[in-house]
């Protein structure tokens, strides 16, 4: 059967041929000064997003750019809700990499690659507020909120949609001292307690007790 010949049949409609049937996009034709223009007020957006997210209490240096890609998407037609928690993840790291970035080497590397004592995720707490869809970029931030003990805090993090303008989702994810040598819980080590008092969450219930 060729293409012209394939057809979709409806109750009580005649067929319509594929190729007959009337498309509607926003898409216009390009030019290299058209996309530079679009590029330009996206980078806008997106800076103002990220203003958005250092003005709920996250450092600035913490706030990380996450591209929405088209498989991200599932039957439900909206970004998978798993994703959500991989981005969260991928900020998580980033925000560790910055805030180790002027810590001894050794300590550093423990950190990032789980060796010595570091830290492990204990729990995972996620509220879902807005569905996100392709194309989007979503903006995130993460700070632990002040540390009430020394073998323990949690890490507050928020997704913001560029796209909506809007927080749409937020966790808490608690995280303990470990020793991956000695397979055993660990105080965490003094260098990264001062690291993490100048990347402190400021926001709102930053003065509850975790």
């Amino acid at each position: 059967m060729s293409l012209l010949s394939l057809t979709r049949r409806g109750l009580g409609r005649p067929a319509v041929p594929l190729l007959a049937r009337a498309t509607h996009s926003s898409y216009r034709p390009i030019s290299p000064e058209s996309v530079a223009k679009e590029d330009a007020e996206y980078e806008a957006k997106i800076q103002a997003a990220e203003q958005a997210v250092a003005d709920m209490g996250f450092p600035r240096l913490s706030v990380f750019r996450q591209p929405v890609s088209w498989g991200d998407h599932d039957q439900f037609q909206h970004v998978n809700n798993a994703h959500y928690i991989r981005w969260f993840e991928t900020a998580r790291m980033r925000w560790i990499e910055r805030v180790t970035s002027t810590m001894r080497p050794e300590l550093r590397d423990n950190l990032a690659l789980g060796r010595g004592v570091g830290i492990i995720l204990a729990s995972t707490y996620c509220r879902y507020r807005r569905p996100v869809t392709y194309p989007d970029t979503v903006v995130i931030g993460s700070a632990p909120y002040p540390l009430r003990r020394r073998d323990r805090f949690v890490i507050k993090e928020v997704a913001y949609s560029v796209n909506q303008r809007a927080m749409v989702a937020e966790a808490d994810f608690d995280c303990v001292g470990y020793d991956y040598d000695k397979l055993c819980k660990a105080t965490l080590p003094d260098d990264l307690v001062a690291a993490m008092e100048m990347w402190q969450y400021t926001g709102a219930g930053s003065d509850k007790k975790r």
